[in-house]
């Protein structure tokens, strides 16, 4: 069995005051995004998400992070490029945000990838 895929995405909002609905569509994917283009059974294993309350001051502007959780790289792989709900989100956030981050990982690899 293959180590989870770890999928971290963080935003930083032109706007702000748009940062509880993002949240709110970003969540949906949760139960929204299904094999089969919607019509097979969810795959998102796990979502977390919320704004920064850290005092560190090293957030860099980001507004918000979204740690999400895929059974294996194939399943994250279908996610990015073919799922039609989060191929919506994508055209309902890019043009909300100024910056953003993502990170994957495999969870336990931490030889750097070549």
């Amino acid at each position: 069995m293959s180590a989870p895929i770890v999928h971290i995405v963080s935003f930083k909002y032109k706007d702000p005051a748009v940062a509880p609905e993002a949240a709110r569509k970003f969540a949906a994917l949760k139960d929204e995004c299904k094999l089969d283009n919607g019509k097979g059974a969810p795959y998102i294993a796990s979502f977390a998400g919320g704004s920064n309350i850290s005092p560190e001051g090293m957030t860099k502007g980001l507004h918000q992070t979204f740690v999400m959780t895929f059974p294996d790289i194939p399943t994250r792989d279908y996610y990015l490029d073919h799922d039609p709900a989060h191929q919506a989100f994508k055209d309902y956030i890019f043009p909300l945000v100024e910056d953003a981050f993502v990170f994957d990982f495999k969870d336990g690899s931490y030889a750097l990838a070549s």
